[in-house]
């Protein structure tokens, strides 16, 4: 058993906002209404609104595909720093973030006692058929088992709202009974609960957790909902919990393309990166002068020769990987990457339409994929070309264009 003393954890972290010392990735880079629209937006469902309320680091995006988590990959949220719950289990996550509890997660818990360090992700969901819907989550904590049975009964909701009803959906199956740690472990409902500390858990820090479980409600077809996830920590603000929520809620996809995207600026013989791409978990760059790196955000790179040079940036996670092209022209004639980008795409943001205008009379191929990699659009344009998007779910898409010189990505945001 864990020694539950309040001692200084020492981590290495990889790269700012980034986690990888186990099988459990954490990356802290995105925002909740990115994760959101990118994995929840599609022909099921369509949210908009979103919100969280919690302290910094308590929110992330998780990959756990090699870990007996059950859950690919998704959004967690914690009651203390997510960054620490990719660690042995035999490390301890415990710590007051001063925030604030919530009234709502509070009552779930039947003792009344009161809640600290609440996290909570909401936002509005219109779906697109009746029928039943489901979060796919997993409920972790610190807690177990020295506290099951307690008043430290840390506790989890997902409330849906419809026409002012309000309904807890994370229930024990079977029963109507919250999810926490006083109605899952080792005794009660232990079908649904996971041991790590007797598992020896290298990935997962939190001693006790759920199995993957479904939180369903039935939905009617065109009715906008509004969902509220959250957990809180009850009677004390230490001892953290968490909940993983997986990219296959609400028809969610099992798989996630990590979108290679970047933006070279170059002065004289260096070139600088930005990488803006999203999910993956390593990243390899090749220059094209016969070097590589492999880090997330290379240092400027300085070529020994002016000249036009090829540069390729690899992205992989668990499932799938991508790659993006871009072209740089060092030396005394080199340019910023954006400015010799050879298209324009306006409005972005767009709503019904949006133009795609090459900058010369050349033929552009272009493509439109979805942040899961799937293509919603295709064709070649030799001209202004005004491109009907209204079928499409809001959120974030990728836009790429080839030519001659080489593949060219911008990003383009449907309202």
């Amino acid at each position: 058993m864990k020694s539950k003393l309040f001692t200084l954890l020492f981590c290495v972290f990889c790269f700012a906002g980034t986690n990888a010392q186990s099988g459990l990735f954490i990356d802290t880079s995105y925002t909740a209404e990115q994760m959101v629209m990118d994995f929840f937006a599609n022909s099921c469902a369509t949210p908009s609104n979103v919100t969280y309320n919690g302290a910094p680091a308590t929110m992330a995006f998780f990959e756990g595909a090699n870990t007996n988590l059950g859950v690919n990959a998704g959004i967690v949220i914690s009651t203390g720093d997510v960054t620490q719950i990719a660690a042995d289990v035999s490390n301890f996550t415990s710590g007051s973030m001063a925030g604030l509890g919530d009234f709502d997660l509070q009552v779930l818990n039947a003792g009344g006692f009161p809640s600290y360090d609440a996290a909570v992700l909401e936002f509005d969901l219109t779906v697109a058929d009746s029928g039943d819907m489901n979060f796919q989550y997993v409920f972790g904590s610190e807690e177990y088992p020295e506290w099951v049975g307690t008043s430290f009964n840390d506790v989890f909701g997902f409330l849906i709202s419809d026409m002012g009803a309000v309904n807890n959906i994370a229930l024990v199956p079977g029963a109507n009974i919250p999810v926490s740690i006083n109605n899952v472990n080792g005794t009660d409902n232990s079908q649904y609960f996971i041991d790590n500390e007797t598992a020896g858990n290298a990935d997962i820090t939190f001693d006790g957790m759920t199995t993957p479980l479904l939180a369903t409600f039935n939905a009617i077809s065109g009715n906008t909902y509004h969902v509220k996830i959250g957990v809180t920590d009850i009677s004390d603000a230490i001892f953290d919990s968490g909940v993983f929520i997986g990219i296959e809620s609400l028809c969610g996809d099992s798989l996630l393309t990590p979108p290679a995207e970047a933006i070279a600026a170059v002065t004289g013989n260096t070139a600088t990166f930005q990488n803006h791409s999203r999910y993956a978990t390593t990243w390899h760059w090749d220059f094209g002068d016969g070097t590589t790196s492999d880090e997330r955000s290379p240092q400027p790179h300085t070529y020994a020769a002016d000249g036009a040079y090829t540069v390729i940036l690899t992205t992989q996670n668990w499932c799938c990987t991508d790659t993006y092209t871009i072209p740089v022209q060092v030396g005394a004639s080199s340019t910023d990457e954006a400015s010799r980008k050879p298209f324009s795409l306006l409005p972005n943001p767009a709503v019904d339409w949006v133009q795609l205008s090459p900058a010369t009379g050349e033929a552009l191929d272009y493509q439109m994929l979805d942040l899961a990699g799937r293509a919603v659009m295709q064709g070649t344009a030799t001209g202004d070309t005004k491109l009907n998007i209204s079928g499409l779910n809001p959120g974030a898409y990728l836009f790429l264009v080839k030519n001659g010189q080489g593949s060219f990505t911008e990003k383009l945001m449907v309202k």
